[in-house]
């Protein structure tokens, strides 16, 4: 700012000495001054006038501009200052946000392996109870067949007490030769229920 003053008191002092070394010297003088086309009045004028102008511009030209360009700086530094701070904002929510995500994934990955985990012990367990079932199952089923079979040997021995004891019987009641012994024999086996042939 203090330059653009100069350049423009620089200005204007130039444009004063024009007008006084063009302003026609008045006749009868002898002074240097005269001499030289210097008016010592108009020169007081115009540098108080230079100096009126200079007032006048400084508190109402240059003062508002400055106030203007000095407002416009700090507006752009505090502007350059909330981009800042927004960006290490943005970047730390960044962070977080990645932070968030790799915490996410981390925490469904365990949930994926606790459901496999959970999934894998209930297919044991089912598994298990299915052997166990059919383990049972297998020994219900031998143990009805082996009550079955002791029940079927137990009439087969019955029946065959009755036909010993009725054989014995008829036995004693004839005399038996070879031909009639096997004769009774293959009678007996011919009465036996069909099962238990």
């Amino acid at each position: 700012m203090p330059k653009k003053i100069y350049g423009f008191c620089f200005i204007f002092m130039c444009v004063c000495i024009t007008s006084v070394f063009g302003a026609e010297a008045p006749a009868g003088e002898g002074d240097l001054l005269t001499g030289l086309g210097i008016d010592p009045k108009i020169i007081i004028i115009q540098v108080i006038g230079f100096l009126v102008v200079l007032a006048v511009l400084w508190k109402f030209v240059f003062g508002k501009v400055g106030g203007l360009l000095e407002e416009r700086r700090e507006a752009i530094a505090t502007q350059i200052e909330q981009l800042r701070t927004d960006r290490e904002e943005l970047d730390r929510l960044t962070a977080e946000t990645r932070q968030r995500l790799a915490d996410i994934e981390t925490e469904a990955q365990a949930k994926i392996q606790t459901a496999i985990d959970q999934g894998n012990a209930e297919r044991q367990q089912i598994l298990t109870q299915a052997r166990q079932e059919a383990e049972a199952e297998v020994a219900r089923a031998r143990a009805e067949i082996q009550r079955e079979k002791d029940d079927a040997i137990s009439e087969l021995r019955g029946v065959v007490a009755e036909l010993a004891i009725d054989a014995a019987g008829k036995i004693i009641s004839e005399e038996l030769n070879a031909e009639r012994h096997q004769h009774i024999i293959d009678a007996s086996i011919r009465r036996l229920p069909a099962d238990s042939r």
